[in-house]
């Protein structure tokens, strides 16, 4: 059975396949149409999935959509309706999109995809949901989602239990955790949905100096739920996020490219830390109410790493799964889940232990690209190239690190990324500025060996897994001088376990690197520079590998240096 999970619309458009209950293939369109957070119709990573099964549509079982269109729309409109004449010109525009697009998704299903079988839509928190618990390790555990909005919910918390998903306690719009932080984010001088890590990176450098302002905005429950007091916002009406009452309480906004000063820092420490009250607020009445130990986490908020790794010690949780895409995207892998387990009632028999599941390149196809752009490059055995790989890292070279299969979410874990030396103090600035061309304020995740990582951060437990860069742990004080450039203001650390099961080159590049070194962990980041979606393709590495001082590049097997046509063998 073929079922093909679709998301769409908003942003972070996404198609999901599986083959009798296991992952086939998932992508992001960004990742064809180099549109960052491409909201789209996933037209090319529909055909990618299809194409990596080597099916045509006509042998696929169901088609779902990862949430109810017409639900959503009602609330549009009664919002607008609501706010009444404020926002008629937003409202307006968005009407044609509406009209053409978003309340015709079955048929546009049916004539891209020329489908006839059975289309099914179920609604947006229980697309993430189902994204969270269906490929988790756990038999039973809470779920969370926390995003913008779905059709009306904005928070929610549910029971997920053998193949059942049972729906227990909901905030719904315009009360939004979600939008409070994308609020502030826009008005920092960011822009929504896209820059919101920037701003959780930013509060380490802050102080809270705001709380008691921003606890006129929002109040918290203890029962997890919270309300927001909307004479500070005016997202409703499409003009802005905020109103003047909320300039009153905060000052003017920054605008995009101006100095970020001391107050914007605080403000953004103030708002991390009224979010993880918050956050914390509701894992706690969610267990209470489960009274299970595990918990999974889905929607945009949950990629808040901070307040993830946070839940270790606020809450009684003992383990916390986050799949890799929790944003709209994994809507995509949601929805054909709940298909698989719900609606067919089919036994759960998989578990996401990796996120490797996009675009692959065969060495053949590298061999061909480097030599139509007559690059200087050599080929290596797989050993070889570990060693050489290594060796450049510990020498100081920042490498470009291309293998595999395309990761699936926003993190870039070993398959597309830029690597370098944790322990030079100065590979933070230079990878950041020459190589990223972003803010200096942006700190880098470590990728450590899995069995090492209770030795270099505080984690919940000695075998603790995060294999999905979900989580921000305390650095080990006496290692922080010894993985400098990964170790952010507040002496944290965004951290990827790796173990061999999982990522076997990956793996078997740190190891190499800690034999040379003695330290199982290297500085990871995403391999795309400002503004870009991760690479994809060997042409998309190369031309950033070009426009940037990056010192080597490995594509597959080859070594790419700067330079002109050099083709050896090794």
């Amino acid at each position: 059975m073929y079922i093909l999970g679709i998301s769409a619309y908003y942003h972070d458009s996404a198609a999901c396949l599986l083959k009798n209950g296991e992952i086939i293939a998932a992508a992001e369109e960004e990742r064809f149409t180099r549109i960052k957070h491409d909201s789209s119709f996933p037209n090319n990573a529909i055909k990618y999935c299809l194409k990596e099964a080597k099916i045509s549509a006509s042998q696929l079982s169901y088609v779902g959509f990862y949430e109810k269109p017409i639900v959503k729309f009602e609330r549009i409109l009664q919002t607008f309706t609501e706010c009444y004449p404020s926002g008629f010109w937003m409202f307006h525009g968005a009407m044609p999109a509406w009209i053409n697009e978003k309340l015709r998704v079955r048929s546009i299903i049916r004539k891209k995809l020329g489908f006839k079988g059975k289309i099914v839509f179920i609604d947006h928190h229980t697309s993430h949901a189902s994204s969270a618990f269906f490929v988790s390790p756990f038999k039973k555990a809470a779920i969370m989602t926390v995003d913008g909005v779905g059709e009306w919910t904005t928070t929610s918390i549910q029971l997920g239990e053998g193949n059942a998903i049972k729906p227990l306690e909901q905030v719904c719009f315009p009360h939004s955790l979600g939008l409070l932080y994308s609020t502030f984010t826009v008005f920092l001088g960011f822009h929504a949905n896209n820059d919101e890590y920037k701003v959780m990176g930013l509060a380490a450098y802050g102080k809270p100096r705001y709380i008691s302002e921003m606890k006129k905005l929002i109040k918290i429950g203890d029962d997890g739920s919270f309300l927001l007091d909307m004479k500070y916002f005016d997202y409703r009406s499409g003009k802005r996020m905020w109103s003047r009452e909320f300039e009153n309480l905060f000052g003017k906004s920054r605008k995009e490219g101006e100095a970020i000063e001391i107050r914007h820092k605080d403000l953004a420490a103030s708002l991390q830390k009224v979010l993880e009250e918050a956050y914390t607020s509701i894992a706690r009445h969610a267990f209470e109410i489960t009274k299970s130990e595990n918990l999974c986490i889905a929607g945009g908020v949950g990629l808040n790493s901070v307040a993830n790794g946070m839940l270790f010690e606020s809450t009684p949780f003992q383990k916390i799964f986050v799949q890799p895409a929790a944003t709209d995207a994994g809507g995509a892998l949601g929805v054909a889940y709940y298909i698989w387990n719900c609606i067919e009632k089919n036994k759960r028999n998989y578990e996401m232990r990796h996120s490797a599941f996009g675009p692959n390149f065969s060495n053949a196809e590298i061999r061909k690209f480097l030599r139509g752009r007559k690059a200087s490059f050599s080929f290596h055995s797989r050993a070889r190239l570990l060693e050489q790989a290594a060796s450049l890292i510990a020498d100081g070279r920042i490498v470009g690190w291309f293998q595999g299969s395309v990761e699936w979410g926003p993190r870039a874990l070993g398959n597309r990324s830029i690597l370098a030396d944790p322990t030079n103090p100065k590979m933070k600035d230079i990878v950041n500025i020459r190589i990223k061309r972003r803010e200096d304020f942006r700190p880098f995740a470590g990728s450590v060996l899995q069995e090492d990582v209770h030795k270099y951060f505080h984690v919940p437990e000695k075998n603790h897994r995060s294999p999905f860069m979900n989580f921000v742990f305390k650095v080990r004080k006496e290692k922080i001088q010894e993985i400098p450039s990964i170790v952010h203001v507040d002496g944290t650390c965004r951290i990827q376990t790796v173990s061999r099961d999982e990522s076997a080159l990956y793996y078997d590049l740190i190891k190499q690197f800690k034999k040379l070194t003695g330290v199982p962990v290297l500085l990871n980041t995403s391999f795309n520079l400002k503004g870009e979606p991760i690479v994809c393709t060997p042409q998309e590495a190369y031309e950033d590998f070009l426009k940037t001082p990056m010192d080597y590049l490995m594509l597959g097997n080859f070594i790419v240096k700067k330079g002109g046509s050099n083709q050896k063998k090794s």
